[in-house]
């Protein structure tokens, strides 16, 4: 099956191979089927009943979305387009339910040196198959210790996590099947979150240096995620650049 989106570049720079390594990134760190190429995008089968699938389109083409919002009458089902809310909208009916702005950003990767963690806090960072998980635990006394979501080893307290999911390059087609291959182009950064207890304490740049440069090591050269308002905040301090606004809708009755 050919890539829907080959035909509108193959360099990482431009839109539409910037948003097919996103939703390829993005399936293998959620665990979710392969996506598949539908008329102006990508289709990804999620399975919860909140969010059954979701449609992901590097562009609002009218009558792409009159077809796909016409064709849509499950809850649950979302889409999800690289333009401003002004530019969905229009083509939504009162069914349909807006999130809250998301933003598509890209970053370069390069090795660099270990990142250090804030006082009373480590890392344990692991990868396996191109999915590289880090967690901060906090273990000292005087850091808020006592509050957090769980416990690590020895009775520390997660305070920090995310995932990096190395791309295999070929989403939509026959190629993403196969294993991952040993170096990959991009990461696709996902599930990046500071428990409130442990926030202002520089543990979101501590744990983005750390992801970035095991992904960096294990080969991904361009990092992709996707922010919500808070966390466009975080990344563009920490150097990444805004590729494109994204608007999520999801059809409710």
């Amino acid at each position: 099956m050919t890539d829907p989106l080959v035909a509108a570049g193959g360099s990482l720079g431009e839109l539409p191979a910037v948003v097919r390594t996103w939703v390829d990134g993005w399936a293998r760190s959620r665990g979710t089927d392969a996506p598949r190429g539908v008329p102006g995008g990508f289709r990804i089968e999620v399975g919860s009943p909140n969010h059954r699938a979701r449609y992901v389109l590097p562009a609002a083409d009218p009558a792409v979305l009159r077809d796909l919002v016409g064709a849509i009458d499950t809850p649950g089902l979302w889409i999800k387009v690289c333009a401003p809310r002004e530019a969905l909208e229009p083509a939504l009916t009162p069914a349909w339910k807006i999130s809250e702005p998301q933003y598509l950003m890209v970053s370069a990767l390069a090795p660099m040196p270990p990142a250090t963690p804030p006082p009373g806090y480590t890392l344990d960072l692991t990868d396996h198959d191109g999915i590289v998980d880090a967690r901060v635990l906090c273990s000292g006394s005087g850091t808020g210790s006592d509050s957090g979501s769980g416990s690590g080893s020895g009775g520390a307290v997660l305070a920090a996590s995310g995932r990096a999911a190395l791309t295999t390059g070929a989403p939509g087609g026959a190629a993403h099947s196969a294993p991952a291959p040993p170096c990959a182009a991009a990461a696709v950064f996902d599930m990046i979150g500071t428990e409130a207890a442990h926030r202002r304490r520089g543990l979101g740049h501590f744990l983005m240096a750390s992801l970035a440069r095991r992904a960096a090591e294990l080969g991904a050269g361009q990092g992709v995620l996707v922010a919500s308002p808070d966390g466009r905040a975080l990344y563009e301090a920490l150097g990444w650049r805004l590729r494109a606004p994204v608007t999520a809708a999801v059809f409710t009755a």
